[in-house]
């Protein structure tokens, strides 16, 4: 079979009729029959059989449809990448993100992107650290975004900006109104940790020795349970600015910690399959969205003055 055989064949397998496949590729359907005939000359076998006046596969068609379904399957990936690779302006991008990005930041990036480009559709994913590199071996995905850098010789990565880890609180924390919180701020609240699953959990750990001397009360295993907690009052989370972007309001706030504990966000690729030119342009908008989030403020004299006070 070629693939012309194979994408009739799975035309009419797929809607039951030889009318239905040849509206489907928008074709006569004398040459859907006369290429499904062909088809089953090459074969040796029949595909389909009239049943009381329908059409239906054989036991062969069956075997060889869940071959074919999958080799359609990429057949079609393999023509949405074409498309991506052509045009700037229209086409399919797959993204996977760490979850911590996938409420406010990703969110936000695709928005803007298909305001200026509404043809452009996407598939988002939210995927832990540990399962990126299956997403993009498996093509589930064309990049990732995640907090480290691959070391992987068959991914190949590239710095898409900074973020900072703080301490997202309710109200009463003293110095709430500082462009950062001291750690000897945090050591007079319950302390809300991350487990050592969460993506973050290695920046986070060295702060919250510093900030409890010791075991957090409250340890969990997702950013978000770390949000919900904070916000019901149960103590003060240590978490992301992105993550943190997606909980900020009237009841919650976030300040980036003293000392700063920053870390580096990076988009993730097969090495084999570079970026297309319509992803790397959406890239380039969210790599603009990220360098251009509002800083922490430095703090003046009068807040150096206040830490100091907060410490004492």
């Amino acid at each position: 079979m070629n693939l012309r055989h194979i994408e009739v064949f799975h035309a009419v397998y797929s809607v039951g009729s030889i009318s239905g496949a040849s509206r489907l590729l928008n074709v006569s359907q004398p040459s859907v029959s006369k290429i499904v005939k062909h088809a089953e000359s090459r074969l040796g076998f029949p595909l389909f059989t009239l049943v009381r006046g329908r059409l239906t596969p054989t036991e062969e068609a069956h075997i060889l449809f869940r071959e074919v379904d999958d080799l359609h399957s990429r057949i079609d990936t393999f023509q949405r990448a074409a498309r991506n690779l052509r045009s700037t302006s229209e086409g399919n991008i797959r993204v996977g993100v760490l979850p911590s990005l996938a409420l406010a930041t990703a969110p936000h990036a695709i928005a803007a992107f298909r305001r200026k480009l509404p043809l452009v559709t996407f598939e988002v994913s939210a995927i832990h650290h540990d399962e990126f590199r299956e997403a993009l071996m498996s093509r589930d995905c064309d990049f990732v975004i995640g907090h480290q850098a691959s070391n992987d010789p068959e991914i190949a990565s590239a710095r898409l900006g900074t973020g900072r880890v703080g301490a997202l609180f309710g109200s009463g924390l003293p110095c709430g109104d500082l462009p950062a919180i001291p750690l000897e701020v945090l050591r007079q609240h319950e302390i809300i940790g991350l487990a050592p699953s969460v993506a973050i959990a290695d920046l986070v750990s060295p702060i919250l020795s510093r900030a409890t001397g010791g075991a957090p009360g409250i340890q969990v295993k997702s950013v978000y349970i770390a949000a919900a907690l904070a916000r019901s009052g149960a103590g003060v989370a240590i978490v992301d600015e992105f993550t943190a972007e997606a909980f900020i309001g009237a009841d919650l706030s976030f300040r980036p910690v003293v000392p700063a504990a920053t870390f580096e966000l990076s988009v993730q690729h097969l090495a084999s399959h570079p970026l297309s030119r319509l992803a790397r342009s959406f890239l380039d908008l969210m790599r603009g969205m990220i360098q251009n989030r509002p800083e922490a403020v430095a703090p003046h004299v009068s807040c150096l003055n206040a830490m100091a006070s907060c410490q004492h």
